[in-house]
């Protein structure tokens, strides 16, 4: 789909959730459309944005700021989270976030030693296991 089909299709209302959503998980879709589709009003939308390996950091990090937990876990797990992103969440206030930032491959020893200090006996226990 073109941005511009994706554009006429949003506008006429002729989008459904469900292809939304699978339009949100397909790894090989325009940025441009997932874009647009990271500021859907519908968070179940943002969070498979969220989830899209493909997803730009760009996007990652403004979705990084979302009030849905479900979605700053989802950017903590991306592979494409930038490091100040993910050095940014390791502080969430919810600890799935912050646990899930301890689960990714590419977190810094250097967060991991601080996740591992962490209030939350879960992150702590991750943490350390990841040093």
């Amino acid at each position: 789909m073109t941005i511009k089909e994706f554009d006429i299709q949003n506008a006429l209302g002729s989008l459904s959730d469900n292809i939304k959503y699978k339009l949100a998980n397909n790894p090989n879709i325009p940025v441009e459309v997932l874009t647009k589709l990271s500021t859907d009003k519908d968070y179940s939308v943002r969070w498979r944005v969220a989830e899209n390996s493909n997803t730009p950091k760009e996007i990652l990090t403004k979705l990084s700021t979302d009030e849905h937990w479900n979605i700053r876990c989802s950017i903590a797990n991306n592979p494409n989270i930038p490091v100040e992103v993910l050095t940014k969440l390791s502080k969430d206030e919810d600890s799935i976030v912050r646990w899930s930032i301890a689960e990714n491959p590419n977190t810094p020893k250097e967060i991991l030693a601080k996740l591992s200090t962490d209030e939350n006996s879960n992150v702590q226990s991750h943490a350390i296991q990841r040093i």
